[in-house]
């Protein structure tokens, strides 16, 4: 994979936003990743990392206080001329944390998920248009009727597969996904992410899943980055990061995820993390390679120390 030329690479990307004279909120603080063609990178954190911040900045709703933002070889962090907007626009989508805040509740179905098609003129006839929406809501699982409805005449998971359907028929590369399953039923869930795996291998898109839910990240993602305060602390392969979590801030979030197995749960120790008293600052550190793609954010003290090995 490492020989692959990333379609996403964000290098030291910070999100600053300045609330007074005197206060301003580093919400993102150089943040590097990398996304393939066609796989899924996951970005975990609690609520405030600055998970969505990313997101956002990435796809550039948000304009980046610093750094470097390239996608499929074309530099998007500065200021985008037309063709470069315009290639962003329909080649990145984002399906969002909640899909009734951002359907629009005055336009049926049909008008939402074809706006995009509208706006980029992206079918020659009114009938290509249409075959376009039957074919993508054919796809995220609602049936033909249900493009003369309202969104209000949904249940949450049926809105958020509109919100999916409006993103996927732009056939873009990469799909931010801002806690998209986080409003829906646990149920519901498994089946709004069944069907996103099943279309990846059906187009070969690239996810960016944003999430707090570590096994649900775990069970979708090829990647996953550890996200804290703003700081990228911990990135890695699943299994990397599953198997031999470094960061004292991951350990803990690991060890907050409930087992299956009653016994195993029973015994089950959580570790608790402090950043004010752990003695740790994100600013001091530099970025490790534990091995593989295995990366963690610590000192030289601090990363001898968690790995346990001896550094000269």
């Amino acid at each position: 994979m490492s020989e692959k030329t990333p379609l996403l690479k964000v290098e030291n990307l910070k999100q600053y936003f300045k609330v007074s004279s005197k206060y301003t909120v580093k919400a993102v603080d150089n943040v590097s990743f990398e996304i393939f063609p066609g796989e899924t990178y996951g970005l975990v954190g609690e609520s405030g990392s600055g998970k969505s911040t990313i997101g956002r900045s990435v796809i550039r709703l948000y304009n980046p206080t610093a750094g470097k933002i390239t996608f499929d070889g074309r530099d998007i962090s500065s200021k985008m001329k037309g063709d470069s907007e315009e290639y962003l626009r329909t080649n990145m989508q984002m399906i969002f944390q909640d899909p009734m805040a951002c359907l629009n509740p005055r336009k049926k179905v049909g008008e939402i998920i074809g706006e995009g098609l509208d706006i980029h003129h992206l079918y020659a006839t009114r009938q290509e248009r249409e075959a376009k929406i039957q074919r993508i809501l054919k796809k995220v699982g609602l049936a033909p009727e249900h493009i003369e409805r309202y969104p209000h005449q949904f249940s949450g998971g049926q809105r958020q597969r509109v919100g999916i359907a409006r993103a996927l028929i732009m056939n873009p590369k990469l799909v931010i996904a801002d806690e998209c399953i986080s409003a829906l039923d646990v149920s519901i869930q498994a089946q709004v992410v069944n069907m996103m795996k099943d279309i990846q291998e059906e187009t070969g898109c690239a996810y960016l899943f944003i999430a707090h839910d570590l096994s649900m990240v775990k069970y979708i993602s090829d990647r996953i980055g550890i996200l804290h305060l703003g700081h990228l602390l911990e990135t890695g392969t699943t299994d990397e990061i599953f198997s031999n979590p470094v960061h004292p801030y991951t350990r803990s979030l690991l060890s907050a995820i409930p087992r299956p197995n009653p016994a195993v749960e029973k015994n089950r120790e959580i570790k608790s993390y402090n950043y004010h008293t752990s003695g740790i600052d994100y600013s001091k550190g530099t970025v490790h390679v534990v091995e593989g793609t295995h990366k963690v954010l610590a000192t030289d003290a601090e990363f001898a120390k968690w790995t346990q090995k001896i550094y000269e």
